[in-house]
């Protein structure tokens, strides 16, 4: 078994845990400043542990709050 950050999602899947449609997820593979995928033969799959990873590099601190910092 493998645990869920292993877990590997569809691009659907993916754009619906990010909150952005399936075409933008490409728009970003494409160009090459989303988050990493695998290949499996033609499919694009996209690991959990990738996407919260790469959520987490997007986080911009504003000049009041410490990066990081809970609400």
């Amino acid at each position: 078994m493998t645990n869920e950050s292993d877990k590997l999602l569809t691009e659907h899947e993916a754009a619906d845990l990010m909150g952005v449609s399936p075409s933008t997820l490409n728009s970003w593979r494409v160009r090459r400043v989303g988050p990493s995928f695998v290949r499996v033969g033609r499919l694009v799959r996209y690991r959990a542990a990738a996407l919260a990873a790469w959520i987490a590099a997007q986080e911009v601190a504003t000049s009041d709050q410490p990066k990081g910092a809970a609400l």
